[in-house]
């Protein structure tokens, strides 16, 4: 109760705490966005309205400023460099500005390298107290930069990675033969381009696409030409049939030469080598209907067209996302008159990004795309691809295993069915049985006894239920103990156990009748004690073993007369027919003959056969006396340590001196038991002699030891003789028994031993093996806990 208390207490403090910190993290946006500052910036473009490449900045500009408190309000100026030459560019934003100078524009945003340069080039004053932020500005003119050093002017460069974007070319398509186009421009941003480009290749692997005749104007291939012997490769106008194995990189004017002639050369340098792609450094509206007519993957260095279907693939680039993020932030520093310090260019962020629409169009391969790349327009079914097929695998071993388990548990219902038809037929014949035989169930459950139905049939009694003190009423005087030992040893051990107990259940002074009582447990679900079982009168089944047992006395007693009869007639007649037989020698006809050596033998066996018939009277007479209850025992208590330390003295003497006879005792401990001194005396002598009687060559160990956990104590005798066979075992202790027809003796010793130590409230132990001797064992309960 108290674990799970502090469990739900744990468990509500962390939904809370998950509460308080997604309201916060709410009510923070909600502050932000419901408190925004209006402020009105200007956006320049290098393009016109109508070109591609900036669809997504502005919306993108317009979040991030909201996300840091800024409402932007924008004011959009187009340049629309392409139809303008320099000056007029210079002149057409001269004019904006002017205009600007009555709206109070709090911030000037330029994007392209194109209106930056017009911008700064006319110098106007109103860019002295409006800060500008030039956005993706990839040639910075930087002598112009430092004229508006003491200004808040900054530029973000996107200068094109040209060696990054060759490498990740290569990587996704790593062929031998790999074909690089590049859009060569003869403008200023053009070189300033070419020469990074010149800076990164062999230039031996260069290669113009274009002859003279091609081009719209004799000038334009003067100026290309010009422009390759200025960088050093020259060699490369020579290259036009270049064929040979790597990377090669072709130089396309695509703005210069006739649509038809560039159709031609593009389509002949796709035969000689199939392995192609474009690289644009900025987006050239010309190089649009070219890709899409040759079907060749293009990759750009530059944001502009990336992901706004211009089918680029994709590259190493500043994105809008990167663009957007940098400006804004940069942006509101500036609108927070925050110190922004140097440098004025600062290059942007760049990663590797990927359109997965064109990527597979031109049978791109996900396993060369490098992890660090992102991929926009990834359909979940390609991106998690693999998972899927691993869901769906594991979707389909569940369906199995859902299905199988089902069959199992209709299978199971089936049996559970049959099962459940068998145990009804069963309690049918169970009861038929139970009302046949006067049998009553009965079970034990929080101390209260209760029988079933039966009972009354069985008892003539209404009560079925009863406590403990309420069944010992009808329980005879002598039994209620036992049902006491009844009542608490099944919960001490498991198992059946069965127990004849006399009650009455009729009137006081009728007679008690037997009942037979059997219990069984087992352990519940929750580890406690399940009692039940039967009862059933058995009366008559006493009766007639009370019969039985008289019976089997009576013929008993016959029987072991008739045997003592002939036992006694056997072992008297042998020593007497020795004594009869050398008497008649010693005192016949032929007596003065014998010599005197031999009455002595003679006379000497006579003696030993009077003390063997000695001993056999006296040992019926005592046997007799123990059968009888006439023989009355002394019983003290004494210290055994003592008295076997006696016996041991009394017989070094007597032992074969052949044999070693060792004592094994600790006489510093105390061992007192309740015995008759004399007759314990009289058993271990008779142990001590019938093993030096069978005992030719080893040890005779007399011993003691202690038996604690049962109170016990241990005497015994140990030989190493030729030992008793498992069968003999079972005899030794029978009257006139002996192992050995030949041996002087009556056979009775054991026997006697046997009753003797049953008088004492003992009991005799036997452990022997044929060929290597024998331990006869006393075990005796200790009078006082050691």
């Amino acid at each position: 109760m108290d674990k799970t208390y502090f469990k739900s207490k744990y468990v509500l403090i962390f939904i809370l705490s998950l509460f308080i910190f997604i309201s916060g993290l709410n009510y923070k946006h909600w502050c932000v966005t419901n408190n925004l500052t209006p402020k009105r910036i200007s956006l320049i473009y290098s393009v016109s309205a109508n070109d591609i490449g900036n669809k997504n900045l502005e919306k993108l500009l317009s979040r991030e400023f909201r996300q840091q408190g800024i409402e932007p309000i924008f004011d959009r100026f187009y340049l629309d460099c392409n139809k303008l030459n320099e000056k007029e560019e210079i002149e057409h934003v001269r004019k904006y500005l002017e205009l600007l100078e009555n709206k109070s524009t709090d911030l000037i945003l330029t994007i392209g390298d194109q209106s930056v340069y017009a911008l700064l080039s006319t110098h106007h004053r109103l860019l002295s107290s409006v800060p500008v932020v030039a956005c993706n500005v990839r040639f910075p003119n930087e002598k112009l930069i430092e004229e508006y050093d003491s200004r808040k002017v900054y530029v973000l460069r996107d200068s094109p990675d040209l060696k990054r974007n060759i490498d990740f070319i290569k990587t996704l398509y790593p062929h031998n033969d790999m074909e690089i186009i590049y859009n060569i421009d003869l403008t200023f941003l053009g070189h300033k381009s070419f020469d990074k480009l010149s800076r990164v290749v062999d230039r031996k692997s260069v290669r113009v696409l274009g002859y003279q005749k091609a081009f719209v104007q004799e000038c334009d291939y003067k100026h290309l030409t010009e422009m390759i012997e200025y960088f050093n490769l020259t060699p490369g106008l020579v290259n036009d049939s270049l064929k040979k194995s790597g990377l090669t990189v072709s130089l396309c004017p695509f703005r210069y030469i006739r649509g038809a002639a560039l159709l031609v050369m593009l389509e002949q340098s796709k035969r000689a080598r199939k392995n192609q792609a474009f690289l644009l450094d900025k987006l050239d509206m010309m190089a649009i209907p070219i890709v899409t007519a040759l079907n060749i993957p293009s990759f750009s260095c530059v944001r502009e067209g990336f992901g706004e279907n211009a089918k680029v693939v994709g590259g190493y680039m500043a994105t809008e996302d990167i663009s957007a993020k940098a400006a804004a932030s940069l942006a509101v520093r500036l609108l927070k008159k925050e110190k922004i310090g140097m440098p004025k260019i600062r290059d942007l962020e760049k990663e590797y990004v990927l359109d997965w629409t064109y990527f597979t169009e031109y049978a791109g391969d996900i396993s060369n795309v490098p992890k660090d790349v992102r991929i926009i327009n990834y359909p979940f079914y390609d991106r998690y691809r693999k998972e899927l097929y691993i869901l769906g695998g594991l979707f389909v071993l569940s369906f199995i295993l859902v299905t199988i388990s089902l069959l199992r548990t209709h299978r199971r219902s089936l049996i559970e069915r049959r099962n459940l038809q068998i145990l009804e037929e069963v309690h049918k014949r169970l009861t038929l049985s139970m009302d046949g035989g006067k049998i009553s169930l009965w079970n034990i459950q929080d101390g209260v006894l209760e029988f079933d139905d039966n009972f009354a049939q069985l008892v003539g009694l209404e009560q079925r239920r009863f406590t403990r003190e309420d069944i010992m009423k009808y329980t005879h005087s002598e039994d209620k103990q036992l049902l006491n030992s009844f009542y608490e040893t099944p919960h001490q051990a498991i198992g059946m156990q069965i127990q004849r107990i006399r009650f009455c259940f009729e009137k006081e002074g009728a007679d008690y009748e037997w009942y037979e009582i059997r219990c069984s447990s087992l352990k519940d679900a929750k580890g406690e004690i399940m009692l039940a079982g039967i009862m059933q009168n058995i009366q008559k089944v006493v009766e007639h073993e009370q019969q039985l047992i008289l019976a089997k006395q009576i013929a008993e007693n016959a029987e072991l007369k008739q045997s003592f009869l002939n036992n006694m007639s056997h072992e008297i007649r042998t020593p007497l027919n020795a004594i009869v037989g050398f008497t008649n020698l010693l005192v016949g006809e032929g007596a003065d003959e014998i010599e005197p050596e031999e009455k002595a033998a003679m006379l000497e066996i006579v003696n030993n056969n009077n003390e063997l018939l000695l001993k056999l009277v006296n040992d019926v007479l005592e046997i007799s006396r123990l059968d009888s209850g006439n023989l009355s025992f002394d019983i003290k208590e004494h210290n055994i340590t003592r008295i076997v330390r006696e016996i041991y003295m009394t017989y070094q003497s007597m032992i074969q001196p052949s044999l070693q006879f060792v004592l094994e005792l600790d006489e510093a401990i105390d061992l007192p038991v309740h015995i008759d001194c004399y007759r314990f005396t009289q058993v271990i002598s008779n142990f001590l002699n019938n093993a030096n009687k069978f005992t030719r060559a080893g040890t005779i160990t007399l011993g003691c030891e202690i038996y604690k956990e049962h109170k016990e104590v241990r005497i015994y005798v140990k030989d190493t003789g030729k030992g008793i066979d498992d069968k003999e075992l079972m005899l030794i202790f029978d009257r006139f028994y002996k192992t050995d027809e030949f041996e002087q003796g009556s056979g009775l010793g054991l026997s006697i031993c046997k009753v003797i130590i049953e008088r004492l409230a003992g009991r005799i132990e036997v452990h022997s093996e044929v060929g290597k001797g024998s331990c006869f064992s006393v075990i005796l309960s200790l009078a006082d806990t050691i």
